[in-house]
C-alpha cells in the first residue's frame, strides 16, 4: 500500500506528512531543528527532511501546539511524546492466513496482565501454553499506544503504534513469528470508533476528523464521509495484517461508527483488507446484528467480515446458568430455552434484519441463513467480567457441573467458541477495569466509571465499593494467577479442556471445512436437539439446560461425547440437569 499517513522512509532521507486541512501553519521539530512544511491541495502538510535516519525524535508543531504523529509507528516513551521515525520491517507476510477459519478456537489475552511481566516478550515465551491447551488462535486486545502504563486498552490514541509500556514493534513482531511456528493465529483486537479522551491532539488542530452531530459514548463521533480519514484508518488495518504479518482484525464495536458514510466505510475496510491479506479473519463487535456484514459468496466464503462476537448466545446461556437477571433477562416473560434454541440454530436471538423479530419466538430471518461459522460464541469475556461490580469470573459463580455443561455446549457446537485467557483452567483472577492517567482526568473517569455500572450494566454500587482502577493494585489484580494451575482441580479442568478441543477437532472441523447447508432444532418440553447440515454430514446435540431431569424422545447413532448424565433405552432418552451429548448422522 501506498501510505499517506506517517513518515516515508526513503534512501537520503524522510517524507514527514500531517493532515489538518484548516490549519494556519505547521512545522516539523527534529529534536532541535525546525522545518517549515508546506500544505498541498488534498489537506496534507509536507516537508522532506534530507539525512534524516530510523530512529530519529520527532513531533509536530501546529499553531503552537506540539503534538506527536497520529500515524507514528513508534513512541519513544509515552503517547504525549516524542515519535520515532520507523520503516518497514522489509519481511514479506504470508499470502493468507495460517490456518482456515473454522479451525478457530480463539483465546482472548490482554498483554499486560496475561503474564507476571506484562510484555510481549513474556508473552512469547507463554505461547506453548495456549497451544497445547488446545487453542488455535489468540485475539490479543488493543496495544495501541495509551496514556500512561496501564489500560485495558480501549484508551489508545496513537494507533498505529504498541504500547511502549508491552515493548517495541520488533518485540509484537517477534510474539506474531514465534505464535505462526507454534501453528498459533494472531488476531488483533483495533478501535476504529473513537480516540482515547487523554493525549488526543486531533480535535485541536483537525476538528475536522470529528462529526459534532454524531453523539457516542465517548463524544463527537468520527466523520467517516472524508476519504482522508477513511484512509488513515485503511492503512492502519493494512498496516497491522502486513508489517506484523498478523492473522486478521478484530474491530471494536462497529455499531458506534455511524456518521454520514458509515456503512461503505465498513464495507471498504473489508475489501482493503481482504485485497491485502487475502482469507484475512475479520471479526466484528455489533450490538446490531445485522446479519449482512456477514454474507458469504457461491463458495460459501466471506464476502466482508468472518464473524461476529455473538452476545445473543452469551446472554441467554450465562441466564440460564447463573439465573442472574442480566442481559434482557429481567423481563420474566422471556423464553430462555426458546432463546437458546434460536442462538444455536439460527445465530442471533435478535435479528438486526428482521423487522418482525420477536426474540427467540421468530424463526428464519436473514442471520439464520448465514452458516454457524459467522458467529463466535462465549460465555464471558473481558466485558462480562470487568462490567460487573465484584469483577468475578463464572469458576467463581457456578458449580462445575454448569461449568462443563456451558463449556462442552460452547466448543461442541459448529459456530466459533472464544474464552478468556485463564478460562481453560477456571482460573478465579479477577479482571477489573484499570488505567494510569493524569489528573484531573483520572478522578473523572472513576466518576463515570459508576455511571456506567449503574445505568448501562445495571450494577447496584455504592460510592467506593469499586477497586479504584487508578491504583497499581488494581492493575495487579487483574493479572493471571498461573499458580493456580499448580492446584489439582485446575489442571483436571485444563485437561478436560484439552480433551473437548481434540474432540472439536475430530468431530467438528471435518464438518466445517465444507459448505453448510441447513440448521434445524427442536423442543422437547426445557430439552433442544439441534442438527447442523454440511456437505460432508450432520452433526447434532441434545441438551437440557435446566435443574431438573428431563425426558426426551429422538434416534440418534451413538454419542460421539457426553457431559452430565445420559441414558437411553431404545428412543427415550433421559438427560440429566446440565446435560447434554453429541453425536454424528
Amino acid at each position: 500500500m501506498d501510505y499517506k499517513f506517517g513518515p516515508h522512509v526513503e534512501e537520503k532521507g524522510v517524507t514527514f506528512r500531517l493532515w489538518a486541512p484548516n490549519a494556519k501553519g505547521a512545522d516539523l521539530d527534529l529534536d532541535g531543528p525546525r522545518h517549515a512544511m508546506h500544505k498541498r491541495d488534498d489537506g496534507f502538510w509536507e516537508v522532506f527532511v534530507e539525512g534524516v535516519k530510523p530512529g530519529a525524535r520527532y513531533r509536530f508543531n501546529v499553531e503552537g501546539h506540539n503534538v506527536p504523529d497520529i500515524a507514528s509507528r513508534a513512541q519513544e516513551h509515552d503517547s504525549d511524546g516524542w515519535s520515532i521515525v520507523r520503516g518497514s520491517f522489509g519481511i514479506p507476510p504470508m499470502d493468507g492466513p495460517l490456518s482456515p477459519w473454522h479451525q478457530a478456537v480463539i483465546c482472548e489475552v490482554h498483554v499486560g496482565t496475561a503474564t507476571p511481566e506484562g510484555t510481549f516478550s513474556a508473552l512469547t515465551d507463554r505461547l506453548e501454553y495456549f497451544r497445547d491447551a488446545g487453542y488455535t488462535t489468540l485475539e490479543i486486545m488493543p496495544i495501541a499506544d495509551f496514556p500512561g502504563k496501564r489500560n485495558w486498552g480501549y484508551d489508545g490514541t496513537l494507533i498505529f503504534a504498541p504500547d511502549t509500556s508491552y515493548g517495541t514493534p520488533d518485540d509484537f513482531r517477534a510474539l506474531v513469528d514465534r505464535a505462526h511456528e507454534l501453528g498459533v493465529c494472531i488476531v488483533l483486537d483495533v478501535v476504529y470508533n473513537h480516540f482515547g479522551t487523554v493525549y488526543n491532539y486531533l480535535p485541536k488542530y483537525c476538528p475536522e476528523w470529528f462529526d459534532e452531530s454524531v453523539k457516542t459514548p465517548w463524544g463527537p463521533g468520527i466523520d467517516f464521509s472524508k476519504s482522508e480519514v477513511r484512509q488513515f484508518y485503511f492503512e492502519n488495518a493494512v498496516w497491522w495484517l502486513t508489517e506484523f504479518d498478523l492473522d486478521g482484525l478484530r474491530f471494536d464495536a462497529v455499531h458506534e461508527i455511524k456518521s454520514k458514510g458509515s456503512d461503505s466505510f465498513l464495507g471498504d475496510l473489508a475489501k482493503v483488507c481482504r485485497a491485502n491479506k487475502p482469507g484475512c479473519k475479520l471479526i466484528i463487535e455489533n450490538m446490531d446484528n445485522h446479519a449482512y456484514w456477514l454474507e458469504r459468496d457461491e463458495r460459501d466464503e466471506p464476502v466482508k467480515y468472518s464473524a461476529q462476537w455473538n452476545d445473543s448466545y452469551h446472554h441467554v446461556m450465562t441466564y440460564l446458568i447463573t439465573g442472574e437477571p442480566k442481559g434482557g433477562y429481567d423481563d420474566p416473560n422471556k423464553d430462555a430455552i426458546a432463546d437458546l434454541e434460536k442462538a444455536l440454530a439460527d445465530g442471533f436471538v435478535h435479528d438486526g434484519d428482521d423487522e418482525a423479530d420477536n426474540g427467540g419466538q421468530n424463526r428464519g430471518g436473514p442471520a439464520s441463513q448465514l452458516p454457524m461459522e459467522a458467529f463466535v460464541q462465549f460465555v464471558q469475556n473481558h466485558d462480562w467480567i470487568g462490567n460487573r461490580a465484584d469483577n468475578s469470573r463464572l469458576a467463581e459463580r457456578i458449580d462445575p457441573r454448569r461449568g462443563h455443561f456451558a463449556r462442552f455446549v460452547t466448543m461442541l457446537q459448529p459456530s466459533l467458541p472464544i474464552a478468556f485467557m485463564g478460562d481453560e483452567a477456571w482460573i478465579t483472577s479477577k479482571f477489573p477495569f484499570f488505567y494510569d492517567l493524569p489528573e484531573p482526568f483520572a478522578s473523572d473517569k472513576a466518576k463515570d466509571r459508576y455511571d456506567q455500572m449503574r445505568n448501562i450494566f445495571n450494577e447496584e454500587v455504592e460510592d467506593g465499593a469499586l477497586p479504584d482502577p487508578q491504583d497499581p493494585a488494581t492493575f495487579e489484580m487483574a493479572k493471571l494467577d498461573w499458580s493456580q494451575l499448580d492446584r489439582s482441580e485446575n489442571k483436571q479442568v485444563l485437561e478436560n479442556f484439552r480433551h473437548i478441543a481434540a474432540l472439536r477437532r475430530e468431530q467438528i472441523w471435518p464438518l466445517t471445512a465444507t459448505r453448510c447447508l441447513n440448521a434445524w432444532s427442536a423442543r422437547q418440553s426445557s430439552g433442544i436437539i439441534c442438527t447442523w447440515q454440511y456437505e460432508a454430514g450432520c452433526h447434532n446435540m441434545a441438551l437440557n439446560p435446566t435443574d431438573e431431569q428431563i425426558e426426551m424422545s429422538f434416534q440418534s447413532s451413538d454419542p460421539s461425547a457426553t457431559v452430565g448424565d445420559f441414558r437411553r433405552e431404545g428412543d427415550h432418552v433421559w438427560l440429566g440437569p446440565w446435560s447434554a451429548l453429541i453425536w454424528r448422522s
